[in-house]
């Protein structure tokens, strides 16, 4: 393995925690190709050390926790382990003995969806007076690329506008990608592991068979309570089994709507088939993180 570098502040880095071996030096050699100095490997973190992917394996598994302390805005953990049916807080747990290519294509789509993350973070900040307070709306999007942009516009109208950018972005990527596009999360995993997600999207986008599909949001704004509709052109899905069961054993865990639930929102309802999500805000917690 790459010798330890030395302990170094860094901002928005990689904190790579694996026993010496091949799948160490796999992984190594495909971050230093570009991303030397956003790596860190040493034992302990520096205080003003900030971290957006953690890789760890069985050995090192209780730096999780220290790890959480040093979030960037949107962490990403991708956990090597023998045994993949173990309880993780990971966005992605693979077998100790996963093959490299699918190691690259994991990593490049946990740094992807954090950068999004950060750069939805940073244009809500960015255009937080841009425009005024947006009471009522409807609006209709079809892409991710216009899932994104309306999360971003919509929350400047919310409190806790960051947070509120990230849950939206989450229910709206969902309603085109696993309803509209009928993407299901076993294959998500699948085009994921083999780098293939972004340009499966991008073929469903053109074909004909989902290509007029559109999603429909809502907005409403009054006194005390903001009230958001999303609805797609899906068959819908086991909301309840989904809220209710534990991640996948193995792979890519899909956090998104529990993420969206937890982190953004005051309550988040599924309706009817599912393909129908109610989410709420109270005013009154615009000066205090939203549980």
């Amino acid at each position: 393995m790459a010798s330890q570098r030395p302990q170094k502040v860094v901002k928005d880095g990689i904190w790579v925690r694996l026993a010496e071996g091949p799948l160490a030096e796999a992984i190594h050699a495909y971050l230093d190709e570009g991303l030397q100095d956003g790596i860190v490997t040493s034992a302990t973190l520096p205080e003003k050390t900030t971290l957006g992917l953690v890789i760890i394996d069985d050995e090192h598994r209780d730096d999780l926790v220290r790890a959480t302390a040093h979030n960037a805005g949107a962490l990403q953990v991708i956990h090597f382990t023998a045994d993949t049916s173990t309880d993780s807080r990971a966005d992605f747990v693979l077998p100790a003995d996963v093959d490299v290519g699918s190691v690259k294509s994991v990593l490049r789509a946990a740094k992807e969806f954090h950068d999004q993350v950060m750069t939805l973070k940073a244009e809500v900040a960015r255009r937080k007076s841009a425009i005024g307070t947006i009471m009522t709306g409807q609006f209709v999007l079809r892409t991710l690329d216009e899932a994104r942009n309306l999360a971003t516009m919509i929350a400047l109208a919310c409190p806790n506008s960051d947070l509120v950018a990230i849950g939206l972005q989450e229910l709206l990527i969902n309603a085109v990608e696993h309803g509209n596009l009928e993407i299901d999360a076993a294959l998500k995993q699948e085009l994921l592991m083999a780098g293939r997600w972004r340009d499966e999207i991008e073929a469903r986008l053109r074909d004909p068979e989902y290509s007029d599909r559109v999603v429909i949001v809502t907005f409403q704004r009054s006194e005390r309570i903001i009230s958001m509709t999303v609805q797609d052109e899906g068959a819908g899905f086991d909301h309840a089994g989904h809220l209710a069961s534990s991640a996948p054993a193995e792979g890519y865990r899909g956090r998104g709507i529990t993420m969206a639930r937890d982190l953004s929102f005051t309550s988040l309802t599924y309706h009817g088939a599912g393909n129908l999500v109610e989410a709420t805000i109270l005013i009154e917690a615009e000066n205090s993180s939203i549980d």
